[in-house]
Formats: structure tokens, sequence, C-alpha cells
């Protein structure tokens, strides 16, 4: 049996086996049906997997079942993604937990989550279920932007924003992708069967974590948002109230170090309160649409920029402290001024227009690190130079 999705569900499916399980299997063989195939040669099992397990495993796989099950899926116009197959989305192993060993796929997953999550040309557009109309319009025009630069919108698929979000993408001529909380089979919600159908005419993808005859129920609802933030390069957050859903994607994409944008509003309004704590929580502003195109208009590629913005302008103060971030994943306001070699003050105050410019972000804790696009963006700068000194 040489079909990857099968061998994964039937070890998914077999006793004392997981994620986890498959994972040290990958690691080890580089593919799961590499581990597998292993195993039934009587190799020696990766460390600190048990023995008797992987020598028992070729005979706890359950292969003609999960083989119908495969073909199920395939007959009802979806197919199983796992993680030996090339179209797996490589920005969803930038995370701290192993991402979902199989997918579930309505549609063509875009090219453009071929990419690594540092480079990937994918944002999410994620908010209340319950907009103003300002809201709904703001995610359509700001998704209608990103698909003109061949940026692929992921969001969820529910009332409200999310919808908005896809709409915006399609009117753009861009792909978009739409996360589900359940399976294929119980789409949800309904009222947006239509739409589902459009994103996946377009060239876009339905996706899911879950079997297609799993129904949507609210424990699921995190999983899929692990998935919204995962693909995406960055979240923007556009109308949240202090108990909306979008608040576990910004919890989840902060753990996979993405950027989190909000849409600020006005004081004591319900539908703006969870964007403003957000922002008052270290996520960056979104006040003007070019907030989050610069992000992905700064690439080689990008019509009409090239690389313009590659290099912005900061001052040798704001040098030195981008450098000190650049060493560690984050640190307090103390630590990065003696690593920089700066009075505390001094550092402090350049930290806060480094912040306003979106260069670097403070956490929740009150700790600096770097923005993910900041991160890139000295990265390609070293790699170019690496470049031009192998060919000199």
């Amino acid at each position: 049996m040489d079909d990857a999705a099968v061998l994964t569900l039937a070890a998914l499916e077999a006793d004392g086996v997981g994620a986890g399980r498959l994972l040290q299997l990958r690691d080890a063989f580089g593919t799961v049906a590499a581990g597998i195939h292993a195993a039934v040669r009587g190799a020696d099992p990766p460390p600190s997997f048990p023995r008797a397990l992987f020598r028992g495993l070729p005979h706890r796989l359950e292969l003609r079942a999960a083989a119908r099950r495969v073909r199920a899926i395939r007959g009802a116009g979806l197919d199983a993604v796992c993680w030996d197959d090339a179209r797996y989305p490589a920005p969803l192993w930038l995370d701290e937990e192993a991402p979902p060993p199989l997918l579930y796929l309505w549609g063509t997953l875009p090219g453009a989550l071929s990419r690594p999550a540092r480079r990937v040309r994918a944002a999410a557009i994620v908010g209340t279920r319950r907009p103003t109309g300002r809201g709904l319009a703001l995610a359509r025009e700001l998704a209608t932007l990103l698909a003109a630069l061949d940026v692929t919108v992921i969001s969820g698929l529910a009332l409200g924003i999310d919808g908005a979000a896809h709409e915006g993408a399609l009117d753009g001529g861009g792909s978009t992708v739409a996360v589900l909380g359940g399976g294929h089979r119980y789409l949800h919600p309904p009222t947006h069967r239509s739409l589902a159908r459009r994103i996946v005419d377009a060239g876009g993808a339905v996706l899911s974590a879950y079997p297609p005859e799993t129904r949507p129920e609210p424990h699921h609802f995190p999983e899929r948002n692990r998935l919204v933030s995962g693909l995406s390069r960055l979240v923007v957050v556009v109308e949240a109230g202090l108990r909306s859903g979008a608040h576990s994607t910004v919890l989840h994409a902060l753990r996979q170090h993405r950027d989190v944008f909000a849409c600020p509003g006005r004081p004591g309004d319900p539908s703006v309160a969870g964007t403003l704590r957000l922002i008052r929580d270290g996520a960056l502003p979104f006040t003007e649409h070019e907030d989050v195109l610069l992000r992905f208009r700064a690439e080689a590629g990008a019509p009409g920029r090239g690389r313009a913005a590659a290099r912005p302008a900061f001052g040798p103060v704001e040098d030195r402290l981008l450098a000190a971030l650049d060493a560690v994943e984050e640190a307090t306001v103390d630590e990065v001024s003696l690593a920089a070699g700066l009075r505390v003050a001094e550092a402090l105050a350049a930290l806060t227009a480094l912040e306003m410019r979106g260069a670097a972000v403070r956490t929740r804790a009150g700790r600096y690190r770097l923005a993910g696009y900041e991160r890139e963006r000295r990265a390609a700068l070293r790699e170019a130079a690496a470049s031009r000194r192998a060919a000199s």
C-alpha cells in the first residue's frame, strides 16, 4: 500500500498511535510512510518510540478499512492531504504543536501555501459574526486589495467578517481558503454553501482538520482558528467584541509568531471593545490599508514595488535595538538596552518609535520582539549579503 493518506489514516486510528508518534516517524525517517515501511522491515525504532509499539505497528494498521474511507472521501469530491503530500501547507509547520496529520480538502490549495510561514503570501482576516456595516466594508475592501497583490485570504467561512473577507477576495479575482470547524458534510453555516462553492470554483479551497462526517461543535473551533492563523503570515482582526471567537485566533497567532493587526474604533463601542483591548495588549494598530499591504508589497515580485521597501530608514539607535532584538526571541527593556549598549530611557523611547512603525512588538508581558515582517526583512538582507560574498 503506497497511498500515504491511507497509511496515515490507518496509523492514526491504531491503538497507541497519535499525531505525536507520527511526528517521531516523520522526523526519524523523512516521511510517515517511510517510518511505517521501516517498521515492516524490522528496523530500529526512533529514540523514545516504544520498541514493542514500533515492531507491532504493521499489525495494528487496518489498511483495508482506511482505504475504503479514503476512497469514499475522494468519491465525494474531496481529498485527504497528509504530511507526506507535497500539497500539505508548509506554513503550518511553524507552530509549537504538530499540525494535523490529515487535512480534508474541497478544491485546490493555492500555490502560495507551499512557501514557509515567513514568506507565505497569505493573510487572515477575522472578526465578529455581528459586525457593523463599516466593519463589513472594511473587511471586504482589504481582502480585495490583498487579492490584487496575489495574496491569498484566509478566514473561517463564518457569518459577518469572515464571509466579507472571502467575498472581497473573490471580488478582487484572487484566491481564498475557508477553514471549517467541522466536516464538509455538515458545512457551517449552511447559508454559506453557495459562497463555499464560489470559493472552490475560483480556484480556492474549503479545508478542515475534521473528517467529512464530523458535526461542527464548539470545541472544534479552536483547532479551526489555529489553522486560520497557521496558514497565514499575519492576522487582521477587523471588529471584535470582548467575547468574540477572533480572540482564539489571536492567541494561536501569537504562539505561532505571526503579527496581529487590530482595527481601532471609538472607545465605549461594544463592536470594537475586543480590538481596542488587543491594541492595548500589543497588537499592531490597523489604521489604513497600507499597514497590512506593505508587508507584501516589499517582497521581490510584488506588483509595482519590487524591493523598494526592503530597507526602511532607521536611525543608529533604532538599528542597534533592532540588531539586539534580532539575536533573541524576545527581551525586556533592560535586556535589550544592555545588549544594544544604550541607557534604558533612550532604549525605551526608541522602542516606542519602532512599535509605531510596526518594526517591533511589545508583548502582553511587557517584553519586546521583532515584528515578523522585520525579522524576515533582516533575514533576507543577510541572505543577499551572503550571496554577494559567494559570488565575489
